[in-house]
């Protein structure tokens, strides 16, 4: 009667588990199995959103797998370099191909080494695995920072020859009547111009790392900070997967935590306030990330104490940030937006977490900095929200170009809410201030020839009206009145250094296609 047939194992860890005692007459068949279910657990670390439980699980059955390898060198090795590796997927997926078991030795009978020749796999669901075709999972090939570095310069100088060529084809049809010629030269600045867009998103694509990056330092700080203070907190994070520009997300680092500890200090209550005031006695600290087009959103919200906006107000007129009557006509909402004022601090005393006059003033600073914006909003007794909204990469700007007094300024495009021309008759003047109404709304309004020191005032075009450039300046609108729009251009923005570096109004300049220096404006310290 033949044997009834083994039972299946059920999981992968059990298989491999198994396999170490499978004879050694039997090695061409165990090195084959111990490479398909390598590449099993390599392609499931490669799949998008893997969970902790999913690579626990996978670091597992490796390491099952690398115990059933006779190559001790390597095994010795590739088993030192697992128990120092990073927490995550990619890493340990790195690990899985940087140690994928490729025809590994096994022990003849005779005692000399042989290798087997390993049969490709086929996968056939899947398109590529056409003529036996050997599937290995995605291959890495590590490459220096500074190369990478590199490509960005060399990307940034290939945006600015391009944007060269419309001003070839201007000069050849102004200048020499060559209207075929500057025909051809735009036809092919439009070629040119979708390769570098190409090789510029690829570029920043090898730049890119996923915000966990950062998030992973966050759990241990949150626990001590807690257990220090003497409160509950539960740390929940979403969206790790998020991915933004290397320097952007190195420059996210000082500023979440700041942020964190604001909240852990002066946010979330201890659990005897918490039950005191009918919530959970454990505090919740979210920590969320997600994309929005071609920005990074990065919220941070609590469900501690709220903002006291009395006790702001207090506090700002006790340090002389502002006066007290202008303290009493601001709202609530206005009233929390004191804590981003250069020396705010809410706290009595000094100590290790706040009370040393270092506030939100450092955070949104630097995050400005990186082309960013801060937006904080706190319910009393419901909680703090504040939301950071990043560009995904600091390589390449797009800007607007405008006139004032003769000269051209560049404005990040991120910072434009539109471009308008408005009667003259339809601005009205209060004191010494100008605003006008644009879709229900009223916008006050400032000539940048004013704010830029020039005497000069806005021009007029033919049909009597100005031109208003809207900019975002926080939760507010302003309208910059400019002499006129030349419309936009990619520039790689380089800030200013040396005696120049302390100007406030500028956020840097921009080498343009005719050779010109395009300086480009800030404005929220302008206004």
């Amino acid at each position: 009667m033949p044997a009834p047939p083994a039972p299946a194992l059920p999981t992968a860890q059990a298989q491999a588990a198994a396999v170490a005692h499978v004879p050694a007459l039997h090695a061409d068949l165990l090195n084959t199995r111990i490479q398909q279910m390598w590449d099993d657990q390599h392609r499931l670390l490669s799949r998008a959103g893997v969970s902790a439980g999913t690579v626990a699980a996978t670091r597992q059955t490796l390491a099952n797998l690398l115990a059933c390898r006779d190559d001790h060198a390597v095994v010795g090795q590739a088993r030192a370099a697992l128990h120092k590796l990073a927490p995550g997927p990619v890493p340990l997926a790195q690990w899985a191909q940087q140690y994928h078991p490729h025809g590994h030795s096994q022990t003849s009978p005779s005692g000399h080494a042989q290798t087997t020749p390993q049969p490709p796999r086929r996968n056939p669901n899947h398109p590529a695995a056409e003529d036996g075709s050997a599937e290995r999972g995605q291959k890495v090939l590590k490459v220096s920072q500074d190369k990478i570095d590199r490509l960005m310069e060399l990307i940034g100088e290939m945006v600015v020859a391009k944007n060269a060529l419309p001003y070839l084809a201007t000069r050849a049809e102004s200048l020499f009547g060559q209207r075929e010629l500057a025909r051809e030269i735009k036809t092919q600045y439009s070629v040119i111009n979708r390769i570098a867009e190409d090789m510029q998103h690829a570029i920043m694509q090898v730049r890119m790392l996923p915000v966990g990056i950062i998030f992973q330092r966050f759990g241990r700080l949150v626990r001590d900070l807690s257990k220090k203070l003497g409160k509950d907190v539960s740390l929940v994070i979403e969206g790790e997967d998020t991915e933004a520009d290397k320097n952007v997300i190195e420059s996210l680092a000082d500023p979440l935590i700041h942020i964190l500890r604001n909240s852990l200090d002066h946010g979330l209550e201890t659990p005897e306030v918490r039950l005191a005031a009918g919530k959970p006695a454990q505090g919740t600290l979210r920590v969320v990330a997600r994309q929005e087009g071609d920005r990074v959103m990065l919220t941070i919200s609590d469900d501690g104490t709220g903002i006291d906006t009395d006790r702001v107000r207090l506090k700002a007129v006790e340090r002389g940030l502002i006066p007290a009557d202008r303290a009493s006509s601001l709202t609530d909402a206005e009233a929390v937006q004191l804590v981003f004022l250069p020396g705010f601090s809410t706290s009595d005393a000094i100590s290790d977490l706040s009370g040393r006059g270092v506030g939100m003033d450092v955070v949104r600073n630097a995050v400005e900095r990186i082309n960013g914006q801060v937006e904080l909003d706190s319910m009393r007794g419901q909680g703090t929200t504040v939301r950071l909204t990043l560009p995904l990469s600091m390589a390449v700007t797009n800007v607007m170009m405008i006139e004032a007094g003769e000269r051209r300024f560049g404005v990040p495009m991120d910072l434009i809410v539109e471009t308008v021309r408005v009667p003259a008759e339809d601005i009205h003047h209060f004191k010494r201030t100008q605003t006008t109404v644009l879709r229900g709304r009223i916008v006050p309004l400032r000539a940048l020839s004013d704010l830029l020191g020039f005497d000069c005032a806005p021009r007029l075009n033919e049909d009597g009206e100005l031109a208003v450039l809207v900019v975002r300046l926080g939760s507010e609108n302003v309208g910059l009145l400019v002499d006129n729009f030349h419309g936009t251009s990619d520039i790689i923005l380089k800030p200013l250094e040396g005696v120049l570096a302390g100007i406030t109004g500028f956020a840097g300049t921009a080498l343009m296609g005719d050779g010109s220096v395009l300086m480009i404006l800030n404005p929220k310290e302008l206004v």
